[in-house]
């Protein structure tokens, strides 16, 4: 596959771009920040899953959403297709061909992608991507310089060992799911094997019972016959006994009547006699009686009158307090106008006091306004005294900054000559300890004393001198030179210090210099000011007794103008308060007339308490004789009506007790002949058989019951037996499942670490050809080791990752990701973020040379914001920078 164009929309500095891209290696350079590494990230996002940060963080500042679209040409049918994602929840893959999405949601084009990547399905996308296609800026070696654990962790997950490891613990559920399924199907035929055991004991209960429940049934048969029989001579019997029982309550009911009659019938003789006794007693006290109501008329009439005068009472009482209160408004208004008379006097005296007051205010305004000016004067003195004194102070420490830069500049004309020496020496040291650690690996092949190459002794040691003793020795002599440069290496780097130093207080020179410059200005202007200054505030003390006693002669006058103000608001109520007082005369004549009516009106009830007083003794009087009036008028009145219902009694009670005497006469007539004993002797031979025969139908059903379950249970019994069979056959397969699932569960925990070992053993060869390919070295071999750590064999020495050169690395690096991709999917895509970062010139041009010696890949992208690869790529493709609207 190989991808053909990449668009994005609101993608951090891309308003909308477009990029379209060829076959082979493609040079993507611009200058920092414009959106290089974005095109890196949208293929991760878009393609991979992979987003190193939020999504918010990747939408271009002010944009709501961001969008990103990756067209690609499938390996698989030479087809193209663009996947679609933003930062909302749109991702889908878009045929261009059938115009149509044809996997739509994150699980859809996963699949999808899965496929046409030329990946195992579940392959963890994000991790093949960051260790092997578009390895993060600065860290293509990073991973083979990290510990053995952190390389196993990452590479673990990118060849999908541990996806082994898994699969074996999730059969372990499987196997003791099985386990539990065999012990439960073996605890079902032991639990039926042991209800099997009552079989023959329920067949002979069955037999048993069976017969039974027939000798029942015929038994119950002629006790059907008896009770019929038998039935029909008691509801013969009941008939007589319910007719009997009949007319024995009737007579009892007639009787009943009889009592309620006779006592309803001297009820209503008492009530006649009541009612006349009544009618007497009404004739008795009528006259005192009329007599009290009509008085209650007239004392109604006296409370009337009484609260009338109470009315005029208070009226005259409300007049009486109007009148003293307008009497007391009359003084008050003629003591206002006497003050008013007075005022007009203080004021003719109090005028020529004015003019005094304000003269004497117009010299205290101007006094306070030039103590104002005095005193802030004073204030800005003690502040420029305080300025001008941290002035001398930052000009004593700018000086003593000065003459320290000055003598410390003198160091920094050997920095260049220091930092070319540290550089030399850290070479050196470098070639030095690389040769100790060749000679001690060395030293560690010869303990036996004989050449590891002609398994020989050496010929070039002296008599007795063995080889290991002679390299030993070549170790002293190279720890004393390693020793020697370390100690002039802190040396340099001490001196380097110091001339660093140097330089920095050389570059503060001239701002220290043009410091002191300002400072010296700035003390010339703040001590002419002060001297302004100095001048205003001499005057002070003066100023301040002058302002003193012109306040004294103006509290002396006591603010005459004030009160002429007062006085004056004082005489122009003379007007309002003469008018007042005349209202209040009117108004008191006014009164007096009301009082003179209200005392008249009142002279009409003088002798109203007298008559209440006669018409209450007569109402007392007569108070009883109403009292009983009252309290018999209703009865006299019922005396009529209730002579009528006694008579009516009369006649009810004869009636009742005729028809008394004719059923007494019907009940024993009747009675005569009836033998109640023979009725309860039959009566109770029929309850015996009823109860008969409900035991013996209760048994007969209990019989057929007990039949039936045993029935049942036998049916029960026989299903178990065949049940039985099929759970032996189904205990068979479930042992044959669980010994196939243990076998697999066994073979993927011993795959694991083979499948690594395999992919290891594949890598290796694909990387060590990329990398004699990239180095041009064919005698150079790259190995991948199983702990996944780099070696390079030369001249039958193996160099371990970290001894190799720079560009060593990072040739043995991209070999190694790049076979990987090679071996772990059908992609051959690489991206390459600033692989040249923090290189030199020369290590960036052979970096160049390597990259472009790749081969086997459909598309390699390389980020660079110079010019590095300019001439080492197929194809270059330039972002440049715009502006964010």
């Amino acid at each position: 596959m190989h991808i053909t164009k990449i668009e994005l929309e609101d993608i951090k500095s891309h308003a909308d771009s477009t990029f379209e891209f060829s076959r082979g290696s493609t040079a993507i350079t611009g200058e920092n920040g414009a959106g290089k590494t974005t095109l890196i990230e949208a293929v991760a996002w878009t393609l991979f899953d992979l987003l190193d940060y939020k999504k918010d963080d990747f939408v271009r500042r002010g944009a709501k959403k961001g969008v990103a679209r990756v067209t690609f040409e499938s390996g698989l049918d030479e087809r193209e297709y663009t996947v679609y994602r933003d930062t909302g929840t749109g991702y889908y893959v878009y045929d261009p061909a059938l115009k149509l999405r044809i996997a739509d949601k994150k699980d859809e084009v996963f699949r999808f992608l899965w496929q046409h990547l030329g990946v195992e399905p579940g392959t963890d996308l994000k991790s093949l991507f960051r260790q092997a296609i578009g390895v993060p800026q600065g860290t293509l070696t990073a991973i083979f310089l990290a510990t053995d654990a952190e390389r196993e962790k990452t590479f673990n997950v990118l060849l999908k060992v541990e996806e082994y490891r898994r699969g074996a613990d999730e059969l372990l559920k499987t196997s003791r799911y099985l386990d539990q399924q065999i012990a439960m199907i073996r605890e079902n035929i032991a639990r039926a094997e042991g209800q099997l055991t009552r079989f023959e004991t329920v067949e002979a209960e069955h037999k048993i019972f069976s017969g039974e429940s027939d000798k029942l049934g015929s038994d119950l048969e002629l006790l059907n016959s008896e009770v019929a029989d038998k039935l029909e001579l008691v509801n013969a019997l009941d008939q007589k006994e319910s007719l009997i029982n009949e007319l024995k309550v009737n007579f009892d009911n007639r009787c009943a009547e009889k009592a309620r009659a006779e006592f309803i019938f001297g009820q209503k003789q008492a009530e006649r006699e009541i009612a006349a006794a009544a009618f007497i007693t009404i004739n008795s006290v009528r006259a005192d009686a009329e007599k009290h109501a009509s008085i209650l008329a007239r004392l109604r009439e006296l409370e009337r009158e009484r609260g009338e005068r109470d009315r005029l009472r208070i009226e005259l009482a409300k007049v009486e307090g109007a009148i003293a209160a307008v009497r007391a408004d009359q003084k008050h208004y003629e003591e206002d106008l006497e003050s008013v008379s007075k005022a007009h006097k203080a004021l003719q005296e109090l005028k020529p006091f004015v003019t005094d007051q304000e003269r004497i205010e117009s010299e205290v305004e101007k006094l306070r306004n030039a103590l104002a000016h005095a005193r802030a004067a004073l204030n800005q003195l003690k502040s420029l005294d305080e300025k001008i004194e941290r002035l001398r102070e930052s000009y004593r420490i700018n000086s003593a900054q000065l003459t320290e830069a000055h003598e410390k500049a003198k160091d920094g004309a050997a920095f260049e000559v220091l930092q070319k020496r540290d550089g030399e020496i850290v070479r050196e040291v470098a070639r030095l300890q690389a040769n100790l650690e060749r000679d001690e690996r060395f030293q560690s092949e010869i303990k036996n004393g004989l050449c590891p190459i002609l398994s020989q002794k050496c010929l070039n040691l002296n008599e007795g001198e063995t080889l290991e003793v002679f390299v030993s020795s070549q170790f002293g002599e190279l720890k004393g030179q390693i020793s020697v440069l370390r100690e002039e290496q802190a040396a340099v780097f001490s001196s380097l210090n110091i001339s660093r130093d140097s330089e920095k207080y050389a570059a503060q020179i001239p701002t220290l210099q043009t410091r002191a410059a300002e400072i010296g200005d700035e003390g010339k202007r703040l001590t002419e000011e002060r001297s302004s200054l100095a001048g205003q505030s001499e005057n002070l003390p003066q100023i301040e007794a002058e302002f003193s006693t012109a306040e004294n002669a103006l509290k002396t006058l006591d603010d005459p103008r004030g009160r002429i103000k007062v006085l004056e608001n004082e005489v122009r109520r003379e007007i309002e308060l003469r008018q007042r007082l005349t209202a209040s005369e009117k108004n008191l004549e006014r009164l007096e007339s009301d009082r003179r009516i209200l005392v008249e009106q009142l002279e009409s009830y003088k002798d109203l308490d007298s008559q209440w007083a006669q018409a209450a003794e007569i109402r007392d009087r007569t108070e009883e004789a109403h009292r009983v009036f009252l309290a018999n008028e209703t009865l006299a009145k019922s005396l009529e009506v209730r002579e009528k219902e006694f008579a009516l009694a009369g006649i009810e009670l004869k009636d009742i007790d005729a028809k008394r005497g004719e059923a007494q006469a019907e009940f024993d007539n009747t009675g005569k002949d009836y033998d109640r004993a023979q009725y309860q002797k039959e009566r109770t031979a029929f309850l015996e058989l009823q109860k008969r025969q409900a035991e013996v139908s209760a048994t007969f059903e209990a019989s057929k019951r007990r039949v039936k379950e045993l029935a049942g249970e036998l049916e029960r019994l026989a299903e178990i037996r065949r049940s039985m069979t099929g759970e032996f056959r189904e205990k068979e397969r479930l042992e044959k499942i669980a010994e196939t699932t243990t076998f697999i569960r066994e073979t993927l925990k011993e795959a694991a670490p083979r499948v690594a070992r395999n992919y290891v053993h594949f890598v290796s060869l694909e990387a060590n050809q990329m990398f004699r390919e990239i180095s041009g070295n064919p005698e150079l071999t790259l190995k991948w080791t199983e702990d996944y750590a780099i070696m390079l064999e030369e001249n039958g020495h193996d160099r371990p990752f970290i001894a190799l050169s720079g560009g060593e690395q990072m040739a043995a690096a991209l070999s190694v990701r790049l076979a990987l991709l090679k071996q772990l999917s059908d992609i051959r895509i690489a991206f390459f973020d600033e692989p040249t970062t923090n290189m030199d010139a020369e290590r960036r041009e052979n970096l160049a040379m390597q990259i472009s010696q790749i081969k086997h890949f459909d598309q390699l992208f390389v980020i660079s914001h110079d010019d590095t690869f300019h001439g080492y790529m197929d194809n270059e493709v330039t972002v440049g920078r715009k502006s964010d609207d």
